[in-house]
């Protein structure tokens, strides 16, 4: 919920959920929680997609989190865990065929130009610069070809309440600082990404390490502050594993915050 002072409708859904339906959703959360392997790298990024927010841990320990823009309901996130171990500073955007066929093409050559895309081999590309939809810096995950963690101009869909609104790639705030702090424990490898992004050259920068990346949806968990947090089911699998599991519940409804100028094309 946003931070607005008024008892607005997001508000009263919220408090008229009844107790026990709020421990029926930590069971649920509990069950997801149980197909998790036991043992977790010391060094990973979390990315809570109901929540929308990143959490970095480093020797076991909580030290940095983002909030993030993730897939929406249409385009769901998909819960994986994959290592990373390098970054892409200042990378173009191959676009998926699905987005350019409805997306992009429809609106002509003039769209292209002004978002400096252009069309090779039957794949419309985007240049790297400040247009391009993965922003400064991407982080691959290793044999994920489809999703992965960027940059984005889109600054606008941070301040949002509701950040499901992607392709279903994560977009993360402050991508570069994040990058930066990654390649910190190694001062060449940050100053070659510090090179390229002063270059605006298209550079690959390994970290060194693998790094775990674990996209996971936790409509309950306990926050920074050591408070039990909810989040709405956005994607509908609480919903969907309540029906599997036999257990009523009756939660309030997403509703989008309507902020669609902060939708764009980008993953």
């Amino acid at each position: 919920l946003g931070a607005d002072g008024r008892i607005g409708a997001g508000t009263q859904r919220s408090l008229g959920a009844s107790a026990e339906d709020r421990a029926r959703q930590i069971a649920l959360n509990l069950e997801r929680r149980r197909w998790l392997k036991r043992e977790v790298a010391p060094e990973r990024i979390e990315v809570n997609t109901a929540a929308a927010i990143m959490v970095y841990w480093k020797d076991g320990k909580p030290v940095h989190s983002n909030r993030v823009v993730v897939g929406s309901a249409e385009n769901q996130t998909p819960s994986l865990e994959k290592p990373f171990a390098s970054v892409v500073a200042n990378p173009p955007w191959y676009v998926p065929a699905g987005i350019a066929r409805r997306e992009i093409l429809p609106k002509g050559p003039g769209y292209l130009a002004a978002n400096d895309m252009y069309v090779k081999d039957g794949t419309v590309i985007q240049r790297a610069g400040p247009r391009s939809a993965l922003g400064y810096v991407k982080f691959e995950l290793r044999d994920s070809y489809a999703i992965f963690l960027h940059d984005t101009p889109s600054k606008a869909a941070f301040n949002l309440s509701t950040r499901q609104r992607s392709h279903g790639c994560v977009r993360v705030q402050n991508a570069v600082e994040f990058a930066r702090l990654l390649l910190s424990p190694d001062p060449t490898k940050l100053s070659q990404f510090d090179t390229a992004q002063d270059t605006r050259e298209t550079t690959r920068v390994t970290t060194g390490r693998e790094i775990s990346v674990r996209l996971l949806y936790w409509t309950a968990f306990v926050d920074g502050q050591g408070r039990v947090a909810f989040r709405e089911d956005v994607y509908g699998r609480d919903d969907k594993l309540a029906q599997a599991l036999g257990i009523g519940v009756n939660l309030p409804k997403p509703v989008d915050d309507g902020r669609a100028d902060a939708n764009d094309v980008g993953p």
